[in-house]
């Protein structure tokens, strides 16, 4: 991104909390700048598959959120872990509206180091760019 144009929407934290072996909870929080923070929260399984999915979709909760006075809405369709070129990616699957243009979007992330804050990014890596057009 070229320097000195803001982007739409910036990561704040992504957190995982696996609750007696049987659920979890995935917390996101995001910024609009000059708007605020929103904040997207998702229920899971406990297998890391699991954990990855509630965490895209408590991010494309506060996405929506984020944008729900423009009608954007943006749905998981799908998360995957990927080994490639000797690293760890997160590769998520996103359906988008925002008025009545739909599309589907792909975003990646380095996952080597934290799966979830990279899942987070990965559907704003997918979304950054078409929410962001008025």
């Amino acid at each position: 991104m070229a320097e000195g144009i803001p982007r739409t929407i910036r990561f704040v934290s992504a957190k995982v909390d696996v609750v007696a072996g049987e659920s979890c909870t995935a917390v996101v929080e995001v910024e609009s700048q000059g708007v605020g923070t929103f904040t997207g929260t998702a229920q899971g399984g406990v297998t890391e598959q699991d954990q990855l999915r509630a965490v895209a979709r408590a991010t494309s909760d506060a996405l929506s959120d984020a944008f729900e006075a423009q009608g954007a809405i943006v749905r998981v369709i799908g998360v995957q872990l990927v080994d490639a070129v000797a690293q760890t990616a997160v590769v998520v699957s996103l359906a988008a509206s925002k008025g009545a243009h739909m599309k589907t979007l792909l975003g990646i992330s380095d996952g080597t180091s934290d799966p979830a804050k990279a899942t987070a990014l990965g559907v704003l890596n997918a979304t950054n760019r078409f929410l962001g057009k008025d």
